[in-house]
């Protein structure tokens, strides 16, 4: 029995530590420490104390910053677009509850949901995008979603979640409006960059993202949101890219090559990219599709990229749009793999960003 009791607080704490955020594995280390102080005394009677404060200040530069640095940040607006500060009650739940945290903890219930006894609350999410999540969980591919995570802190970056804010928008009545900027790896505030505007769909983290696009080379990668959780953009959402978060970078000393503003809409974010592509195609160098649809089939200047997976449901169309468009006489890149799922920018992420990189710098 005694054995059996090792064995499972060393399972849990090998969880705690391959899947939990910085944050947690050092409280589980404090937890293990002040639990055994007596033993530590013992041995290395001076340690106990540096150890202890150590891990204590550790766990405070794990939480996520509320003075912003590092290459990816979480930046909120007001009307005016003039950057304000986190909103306490926010980073308050950022704090107790970090994103990376609560991606863990959804992934894990993912993986043990019966897909055929769903509940109501999960068919509104998507039963198709729980299986794929599944599928990729008992196939060993959920570490694939940990690792941009592991990314974004090696940067000096821990910006918070905005999807906070979301669900605060959505039932509370607030209306907060943010965006995640993150710089290219070798910033030169003088030189005039491109700009990536990222917009991703349905409870998606926005973490994850952030460490994934930092892979973008030489250009700035502005993420943008719905003021709700769903992902679902409109006009005045795009809009918002021209007439307030542009204003915003140039007034905090961004140099943009206006020249180059590209949009990369991803899962229920591909709505982004259908607005874009109707109606701002003629201020956009390059309209990307990952993992969604799209619904417009018309002649533009702007060059299309689309990517998926055949056995994502979302952008298993997207070759026979690209001919389609390419008939028009528009100019489309398309990287698809007939055996990948929704989640193929985690799963291909090397492959994925070395095209992008290739295509948005051959426009």
């Amino acid at each position: 029995m005694q054995m059996k009791k090792i064995i499972t607080v060393i399972l849990i704490l090998c969880a705690i530590m391959v899947f939990a955020t910085w944050q947690y594995r050092l409280l589980c280390l404090l937890l293990a420490v002040l639990l055994n102080r007596s033993w530590i005394k013992q041995r290395w009677p001076k340690a106990c104390p540096f150890v202890t404060w150590g891990l204590v200040i550790a766990i405070f530069i794990a939480i996520p910053n509320y003075f912003q640095h590092g290459r990816s940040q979480l930046i909120y607006l007001n009307d005016k677009g003039e950057r304000i500060g986190t909103p306490l009650p926010v980073y308050a739940i950022n704090a107790l509850l970090p994103e990376e945290e609560l991606m863990n903890v959804g992934m894990k219930l993912t993986a043990v949901l019966p897909p055929a006894s769903l509940s109501p609350v999960f068919k509104n999410l998507g039963i198709r995008f729980i299986r794929d999540a599944q599928h990729d969980f008992w196939n060993g591919m959920a570490l694939t979603f940990y690792a941009p995570y592991n990314r974004l802190s090696l940067q000096g970056s821990n910006p918070g979640s905005f999807a906070i804010a979301q669900a605060m928008n959505e039932t509370l009545g607030t209306d907060y409006d943010g965006i995640y900027v993150t710089k290219p790896i070798s910033y030169d505030d003088s030189k005039a960059y491109p700009v990536v505007f990222f917009a991703h769909g349905f409870l998606g983290s926005w973490e994850l993202y952030q460490g994934l696009l930092s892979r973008l080379e030489d250009c700035l990668v502005v993420s943008i949101g719905t003021k709700d959780l769903s992902g679902i953009f409109g006009y005045n959402d795009i809009q918002r890219i021209f007439t307030k978060y542009l204003p915003y970078l140039e007034q905090e000393g961004f140099h943009i090559d206006k020249k180059q503003l590209h949009l990369m809409g991803l899962s229920n974010g591909g709505t982004a990219s259908n607005v874009g592509l109707r109606s701002f195609s003629s201020k956009l160098k390059t309209i990307t599709y990952i993992s969604t649809s799209c619904d417009v089939t018309k002649k533009v200047k702007t060059k299309v990229i689309m990517i998926g997976g055949g056995k994502d449901a979302s952008s298993s169309g997207l070759p026979n749009v690209a001919q389609r468009l390419r008939s028009c006489g528009t100019n489309v890149a398309l990287l698809f793999d007939q055996n990948d799922n929704h989640y193929i920018l985690v799963h291909q992420t090397e492959e994925i960003f070395n095209f992008l990189n290739k295509e948005i710098k051959d426009v």
